[in-house]
């Protein structure tokens, strides 16, 4: 219902701002795909227009930060949310590739359940429902400081358990 509510006015703001109807078309979708991954938690306690369009408005963004970058280190987009290199993002990709691709996935996973509860919570927040260190301080009931403090910490743990993926460029 939210979706075919606002549908049309998000899909018209991302494509303002990226350019691409095709590309717009993927982010209003990630942007729904994040609030029903998330839906167990995810509270408005703002307009909900003006939530689903700063999501469309930060992911546009995000998209943009990505392509920058990748255009610089010839990295492809699969998704508005996630830079992934080709040979991972391939329907065709090799049974390697993919078996790397899982492995990653793992890791991540492995990643998250070693971060603390709390910075777990501020970087899903974050990275799955789009929210602003404002926002995730006020739903969380802590200061700005404090969720970039967790931030940080999360940020810590990615850095310690994925370095061997790093190291493998």
């Amino acid at each position: 219902m939210i979706f075919r509510a606002y549908r049309v006015e998000l899909l018209t703001a991302a494509q303002r701002a990226t350019g691409s109807p095709d590309l717009a078309e993927e982010i209003v979708q990630d942007v729904f795909l994040s609030i029903w991954n998330g839906r167990d938690q995810w509270h408005v306690t703002s307009s909900l227009r003006a939530y689903l369009l700063r999501s469309v408005h930060n992911a546009a963004h995000r998209v943009r930060r990505s392509r920058t970058r990748g255009a610089s280190s010839g990295i492809e987009l699969e998704t508005a949310e996630h830079a992934i290199p080709e040979r991972f993002a391939a329907p065709d990709a090799d049974p390697s590739a993919l078996a790397e691709r899982a492995e990653l996935g793992a890791a991540l996973d492995a990643a998250r359940a070693a971060m603390p509860p709390r910075a777990r919570d501020v970087f899903t927040l974050r990275h799955e429902r789009d929210l602003s260190a404002r926002q995730i301080a006020d739903e969380l009931g802590l200061s700005v400081k404090t969720v970039e403090s967790h931030m940080s910490r999360a940020f810590q743990v990615l850095r310690r358990v994925l370095a061997p993926w790093k190291e493998q460029g």
